[in-house]
């Protein structure tokens, strides 16, 4: 019952709140600076007077629309886009009291930035936290780009879906502004701008330590995976909490991502996974729930480009969590459609949890949209594992992608093999093309190889575009 009466408050203050827009207004989403996602059908909301009849006015079309608030004062329209440009625009609501106009409007290329900190992390460092970007106050000083555009949702739970985000809206990038915007997002963001010639504008939406199953909306948790979630969730509700924590199941969504589902976008870009080291038996699932329910949610099949995360000493766990989780993101890519990794083996930092490389995050999956989305010939992916055979005593294991050919960086690797899967041993390794060779004088009859199977190490296979390789076990069937 009390769980009852806690949704009927909460529904009726959120009613209460659109009754008091008793002034004209657009969402939170929409002020100047903002960019908005070319050649589509972008909806524009906001608030009114209910029932009240408004006239709409973007300066790139030059021809006034009519839209009427609804009873509860909320009104939406949808407004054709041009191709991006760096002009600037203006777009304005208004009624027979009152006009409202945003200005220094443009046109170009919209990404969503969500998950957890390292997405979260900016580029001013923070002393406090240990967050500090490689160059970042070189590259700060010169980040002098009005092509880039980015709006910040601030930190928000809730138990059920709310209407609109806390942000202070859309930036312009400058050496005055950057520092507050993500760094990977600010690295992604200036590799597409130097390469389409568009603007670039990002929605930074992500929490730092939050799990996967606060970012996926409620409907789709109804099943067994996210019992455990439920519980903790009826608990709180049962004790009367205001709001649920960030880590409680679809808080971060109902806050944070559902009032940007008309948003028109271009994709994802996600960053997480540190939340959920120790729980990779069920990540996979919830990552494909997570794609699906936003592509469902924004009713586009939408490229959903993520980063594995990165190798960090993880305390409290034994040292294969990480490559568990590691590993299941990898296969991720198989089951989720329109979907591309960004590998990060190479960029970790085993005492912190936070690396500071994040230019290159930011550009690696920079490659994967300009190669995937906007169909450039770029080689954008890490080497995976094709095949492998067992051939005159030795595992050959035959990689995709290796493109000119793989590379072993330096005298140290982590391949590893092993003829029963529980005793391995450091193997030999001869590079030839795309295939790799493994013995060891310990192996005689080698049938499983693993690499990078441990928390805090790096990655120094590399093929020919500089481009790592990642965790992964795998063995020859016999």
């Amino acid at each position: 019952m009390r769980r009852i009466c806690t949704f009927i408050m909460i529904l009726c203050s959120s009613y209460l709140f659109l009754q008091a827009q008793d002034h004209l207004r657009f969402a939170s989403a929409f002020t100047d600076n903002l960019v908005l996602q070319q050649k589509s059908r972008v909806k524009i909301w906001g608030y009114a007077p209910p029932r009240s009849t408004l006239q709409v006015l973007a300066s790139w079309s030059r021809k006034e629309k009519t839209v009427k608030a609804d009873t509860c004062g909320k009104w939406m329209i949808e407004l054709s886009t041009p191709a991006g440009s760096y002009q600037t625009y203006n777009l304005s609501i208004a009624n027979t009291e009152q006009t409202v106009v945003l200005k220094n409007i443009c046109i170009g290329e919209v990404w969503f930035c969500s998950g957890q900190s390292n997405m979260e992390m900016i580029m001013r460092n923070d002393p406090q936290w240990r967050l500090y970007v490689d160059n970042a106050n070189e590259e700060i000083a010169v980040a002098d780009y009005p092509g880039i555009r980015f709006m910040t949702v601030q930190r928000n739970e809730s138990f059920t879906a709310l209407d609109e985000v806390l942000t202070e809206g859309w930036q312009v990038c400058s050496p005055q502004t950057v520092g507050g915007l993500s760094a990977v997002g600010y690295y992604f963001a200036h590799k597409l701008l130097s390469s389409l010639d568009v603007p670039v504008g990002l929605v930074v939406d992500a929490y730092g330590g939050s799990p996967i199953q606060s970012w996926i909306p409620y409907a789709e948790t109804l099943k067994p995976l996210y019992k455990a979630e439920h519980e903790t969730l009826q608990e709180a509700v049962e004790k009367g909490k205001e709001k649920p924590e960030y880590n409680m199941l679809s808080s971060l969504y109902n806050a944070m991502v559902h009032p940007l589902i008309d948003y028109k976008i271009r994709g994802w870009l996600w960053y997480q996974g540190e939340a959920n080291v120790g729980d990779a038996g069920r990540y996979i699932a919830m990552m494909k729930d997570l794609v699906s329910s936003w592509r469902k949610k924004w009713k586009a099949k939408l490229p959903f480009y993520y980063v594995q995360i990165a190798p960090f000493q993880y305390p409290g766990y034994q040292k294969e969590k990480w490559a568990e989780l590691a590993e299941v993101q990898s296969m991720a890519l198989q089951t989720i459609s329109s979907s591309g990794m960004v590998v990060t083996a190479d960029l970790g930092d085993s005492t912190n949890i936070h690396p500071g490389k994040k230019k290159p995050v930011g550009e690696r999956l920079a490659l994967i949209a300009l190669s995937d989305t906007y169909h450039q010939k770029i080689k954008s992916q890490s080497p995976s594992l094709k095949r492998l055979t067992l051939e005159q005593g030795k595992l050959r294991a035959e990689f995709d992608f290796a493109y000119h050919g793989l590379r072993l960086e330096g005298v140290h690797h982590e391949f590893e093999i092993s003829s029963d899967g529980m005793t391995y041993y450091k193997a030999i390794v001869e590079i030839k093309g795309s295939c790799v060779w493994l013995s060891s004088p310990e192996v005689p009859s080698p049938r499983y190889v693993r690499y990078g199977w441990r928390d805090a190490y790096v990655s120094t296979l590399y093929n020919s575009e500089n481009l790592p390789l990642g965790p992964f076990k795998a063995s020859v069937d016999i």
